[in-house]
């Protein structure tokens, strides 16, 4: 586009780019209230509750909540955008100036595109650096009585049966930091040869390193006596780092540059890598997905609305906006249990909003 179509290509890319910016920081703010004051009330009874660590580690979680809901931030985005631009007629002046749909969304998808190649490039690695943070403080606030209990965790824990010179033993934890070398609130029952219970080790931390868990403040517990703390114990293990790593690493605190290394690791040792490259295939897809809303929004806001209208549109962008939220839930699902390819489940999603979309808009435009 030459002459006016490149000043008016760059002034909607600037508009929808501020338009997504606000949005999303109303939405970083909204979650980072909402979840600073549900974490005081669970913890504000405890003795050592700490008003700024409290906040560190809410604020840390927020910038992986958010970049979760990056795509329904740009599809809203998208929506005010170009219901803004009808209410103003600036479609219509676009219009009758010869220009068609298709150049005046061009602008929104290249600057979506490069949102998406952003978020997955640059803000992925910050946001699992902040969320292995969040972990690391939530863990120290546990093991100093801080009020951090099984409840405060929304994971279920992740199970794992290994041997060692220590004996048999099932070890589990609700989190992990370190790509899965740092286990939080974390439990092993350990047996004797003849599979007879031996003791349990409860901790909030447990660090792996030459072979065994390193668990620090723990209580220990056998049977007939008293659970006994402990500062330090041992448990022996036959698990290598590579396969700790794959067992109990948290894809979400891995950043997208760190995944295909892990991933080879695992496809090496012959362990099932199915949650990472779910992980990294969907922050590939992610600049797809996001060029995908603007098309999305474009089917229910391009058309010229009257006020009355607008309620409906909005109503339809919602509507849409779930129906593809819970369709990536289950690719995601099925993704990463390894029903499907994580290739298939994190790109179809993206591709069937697309093509539909086109769908639309080659009919509505061009008959």
């Amino acid at each position: 586009m030459l002459g006016g179509s490149s000043t008016l290509s760059r002034y909607f890319a600037l508009r929808f780019l501020r338009t997504t910016l606000l949005i999303f920081l109303v939405c970083f703010v909204l979650i980072a209230v909402v979840d600073y004051v549900e974490l005081a009330q669970r913890w504000a009874g405890d003795d050592t509750f700490s008003a700024g660590r409290t906040f560190l580690v809410s604020i840390f979680r927020v910038p992986q909540v958010i970049e979760r809901a990056l795509p329904f931030t740009v599809l809203f985005a998208a929506i005010s955008t170009f219901v803004m631009a009808n209410r103003k007629l600036e479609l219509v002046v676009t219009r009758a100036a010869g220009l068609s749909a298709w150049q005046f969304l061009l602008p929104a998808t290249i600057v979506a595109l490069g949102i998406g190649v952003f978020a997955t490039t640059v803000f992925n690695p910050f946001s699992a650096m902040l969320k292995e943070r969040s972990l690391e403080i939530a863990a120290s606030l546990r093991a100093s009585g801080g009020g951090l209990t099984q409840r405060d965790q929304s994971n279920g824990a992740l199970w794992l049966r290994q041997s060692g010179k220590d004996g048999a033993s099932i070890i589990g934890a609700k989190d992990s930091t370190d790509q899965g070398l740092t286990l939080i609130d974390v439990t092993a029952f350990v047996f004797e040869n003849d599979g007879a219970f031996r003791r349990r080790i409860d901790a909030g931390k447990a660090l792996y390193a030459d072979g065994s868990w390193r668990f620090v403040d723990a209580t220990v517990t056998e049977p007939g006596k008293r659970p006994e703390p402990v500062a330090e114990t041992r448990l022996a293990t036959n698990l290598g780092p590579r396969e700790v790593r794959e067992a109990f690493a948290n894809p979400e605190t891995i950043s997208f540059w760190s995944l295909p290394s892990l991933i080879a690791i695992a496809r090496t040792t012959g362990l099932p890598s199915h949650q990472f490259e779910l992980q990294y295939q969907t922050l590939l897809a992610q600049p797809l997905f996001l060029l995908a809303m603007v098309l999305v929004a474009a089917t229910v806001s391009l058309r010229f609305s009257r006020s009355r209208e607008i309620g409906q549109v909005i109503v339809t962008g919602v509507a849409i906006g779930f129906v593809l939220y819970v369709i990536g839930e289950i690719a995601r699902d099925l993704g990463g249990s390894g029903v499907v390819p994580a290739t298939v489940a994190a790109w179809t999603p993206a591709i069937i909003a697309a093509l539909m979309s086109v769908t639309v808009l080659l009919h509505r435009e061009d008959g």
